[in-house]
């Protein structure tokens, strides 16, 4: 998720919360002065709306999203009965409004911890390229180190960096630098597994952990990555062709190699292909 989307679709959550609010004020006065009460379903509130739109699918992901979900239908359901008790001419009860605030609580509760979620991963982005950044990596390889020891499984560990990063800025500037690190970025991001994670290692250079690879297979794996890098067309503003190209040092973790420990040998193999020419995947070999 990129950290401009996560906050726009943050900021339309937001809003259409803000939304919901103003329709549950304005229903809950209408029924409770018997004035002209709002269509009380579910599909009628601007939440519901919301849900039905692309600003909703990138918070979807969230486990606490289908509670939000599930206690909004249920308060419109339950609205739905107090409108249909109050349109025959029953009165409502304390208790039927006690439940319904509960029910009202508890959405805006999980509404709460989904915020929460959204802000606390757009504070694991890297700003630029949306990918995941050292705070995050940290935590998640030493997970992965410790479920491959656990699982006996193959881990392995890469640092990828642009080659001539500097020229390249030197050469068309600042901004395209960035342009050339979303891009590279984007790549990578199309084409790794689901499991597998890339993270913006700082400047020109990204690390990524491939979980259940040996050696061989991430090679092969990061050889494509590289391919791709290469053939990707990345123009400046005035049309010219950019050439990037990528170097990447792989290294596996086993139970004698930490992670720090891994990332240097990665780093070895990594100045190896700088120093064989560049634009190519080595394997740190002792």
């Amino acid at each position: 998720m990129k950290t401009e989307k996560a906050l726009s679709d943050l900021t339309s959550f937001q809003r259409a919360l803000t939304d919901h609010v103003g329709w549950l004020q304005n229903w809950y006065q209408a029924v409770l002065y018997q004035g002209d009460i709002p269509d009380p379903t579910a599909s009628a509130c601007p939440f519901s709306k919301w849900q039905s739109g692309l600003e909703a699918d990138s918070l979807s992901k969230y486990e606490v999203f289908e509670t939000v979900r599930t206690e909004h239908s249920h308060m419109h359901s339950m609205a739905c009965r107090f409108t249909e008790r109050a349109a025959s001419g029953h009165p409502i009860t304390t208790s039927d409004f006690e439940t319904l605030m509960t029910t009202s609580l508890s959405f805006g509760a999980a509404a709460q911890t989904l915020e929460r979620e959204v802000w606390k991963t757009i504070a694991t982005l890297d700003p630029l390229t949306g990918l995941s950044n050292r705070q995050l990596m940290q935590t998640q390889l030493l997970r992965e180190r410790d479920r491959a020891i656990r699982e006996r499984k193959s881990l392995c560990i890469a640092l990828a960096d642009i080659d001539f990063f500097k020229k390249i800025n030197d050469t068309y500037g600042h901004s395209m630098g960035d342009t050339v690190l979303r891009e590279v970025s984007d790549v990578f991001s199309m084409l790794l597994r689901p499991y597998d994670f890339v993270y913006r290692y700082g400047g020109e250079e990204f690390l990524f952990c491939l979980p259940g690879t040996n050696p061989e297979t991430a090679v092969m794996a990061l050889d494509r990555i590289r391919e791709a890098v290469a053939k990707r067309a990345i123009y400046d503003s005035n049309g010219t062709l950019v050439k990037v190209t990528v170097t990447i040092g792989v290294a596996a973790i086993n139970a004698d190699i930490s992670v720090e420990d891994c990332i240097v040998l990665a780093d070895k193999a990594l100045y190896s292909g700088k120093n064989a020419g560049r634009n190519c995947v080595k394997l740190f070999n002792e």
